[in-house]
């Protein structure tokens, strides 16, 4: 006497395999935080899914006006609307206008460091 299974039909399984593999996927990325979890790269404190904890991203130096136009250079005061650097007036640039968001201090300087030579090229996005 011999058993008959009857064979399954994969097409049935194709969700419940996709279904299932997500589900693992999540459980081990879960895991991986636990045992691994993400640290700021600054300051090395465990942080959610950013590069970047709270603190060290407050201690950044964004750069708001006034600055130069050309260089973007920030001035100490406002001397006026697209009024240059010394700089910019000393030695004009070969292009038109640049611009950086912060200063580069320690953490700005950590986090280009980190995505330039760690391959952190999940940094990109908030540095962007």
């Amino acid at each position: 006497m011999g058993l008959n299974f009857a064979p399954i039909s994969i097409r049935r399984l194709g969700p419940a395999a996709h279904a299932a593999r997500g589900a693992f996927a999540h459980i081990a990325k879960l895991a991986l935080d636990i045992a691994l979890p993400t640290l700021c790269i600054s300051c090395r404190e465990p942080v959610d899914g950013e590069g970047v904890c709270a603190a060290c991203w407050g201690k950044l130096s964004f750069i708001e006006r006034p600055y130069c136009p050309k260089l973007g250079i920030p001035f100490v005061y406002d001397p006026g609307p697209e009024l240059l650097s010394m700089e910019a007036i000393a030695a004009p640039p070969a292009y038109a206008r640049a611009r950086a968001a912060v200063r580069y201090d320690e953490i700005a300087r950590t986090l280009v460091h980190a995505l330039k030579y760690q391959d952190r090229t999940d940094l990109a996005p908030i540095m962007g």
